[in-house]
């Protein structure tokens, strides 16, 4: 369940997911047994929200992990704030929140399906704010719509730049032009700030902060970089990238 949970907050970013589980699950009771004496097994013993965020407190303050927290990748004090939030997710019945300057879901849906025909204003209507944390445990269906409409506005930024064309923008590699309408409207969405990166709410642009990829570019973007969970920059991978460069004029 901790795994699926991630895999929804993270937007499908399984390295990041497993790197975050593998953490949890062998390294965290270890750590914490050893410094703190807490005495269990596995991390999914721990089913108090109050405990888990002592813990956490505690790595803060403690000499040696704190630093020791610092280096790693992904931190302690990271991994228990994602475990923290799945049990409380656990806890609480799902509650819709209001976020500011967001149209409500029907007059979203309406909008972004063509009742605007400029494609540009269209993408700039869905800069909008992405919700982490504990405000967005209240409203795991809204945080869902929300991103799907960040990726919607992101895929129609990116094929108005193109000419109506859906591309890896490191390659240039075009699914549906590979596969035939097996590949149509496919693309992986990648962010370029990972979300084990930020803490809280935070801002998501649409244009600015995600990035279409082949699945290859995607994955490569992340393992080019040093530890798990983060990424180089799109220029960076453009730079090392040294394959087929994909003509789609």
């Amino acid at each position: 369940m901790f795994y699926n949970y991630l895999m929804d907050r993270f937007d499908g970013e399984s390295e990041e997911v497993n790197a975050v589980i593998q953490t949890a699950e062998e390294v965290l009771p270890f750590t914490l047994g050893e410094y703190f004496g807490t005495g269990f097994n596995s991390i999914y013993e721990l089913q108090d929200e109050n405990e888990i965020e002592s813990l956490r407190k505690k790595i803060k303050a403690h000499n040696v992990l704190k630093n020791l927290d610092r280096r790693e990748e992904p931190r302690y004090t990271e991994v228990l704030k994602w475990y923290r939030l799945f049990v409380k997710s656990l806890h609480n019945e799902a509650t819709p929140l209001q976020v500011p300057g967001e149209l409500p879901e029907d007059e979203e849906d309406e909008e972004f399906h063509g009742v605007h025909d400029d494609p540009e204003e269209r993408t700039t209507r869905f800069t909008t704010i992405y919700l982490e944390g504990d405000a967005a445990m209240q409203q795991p269906k809204e945080i869902r719509l929300r991103n799907q409409h960040l990726r919607d506005a992101c895929k129609a930024h990116f094929r108005m730049l193109h000419k109506g064309r859906l591309v890896c923008e490191c390659c240039g590699f075009d699914f549906e032009k590979a596969y035939g309408k097996t590949g149509e409207d496919y693309i992986e969405i990648h962010h370029r700030f990972p979300f084990s990166q930020t803490e809280g709410e935070h801002p998501v642009d649409a244009i600015t902060d995600l990035v279409p990829l082949c699945s290859n570019c995607h994955s490569m973007i992340h393992r080019a970089a040093k530890g798990q969970g983060t990424c180089i920059s799109l220029e960076e991978l453009q730079e090392i990238y040294k394959g087929i460069k994909y003509d789609n004029d």
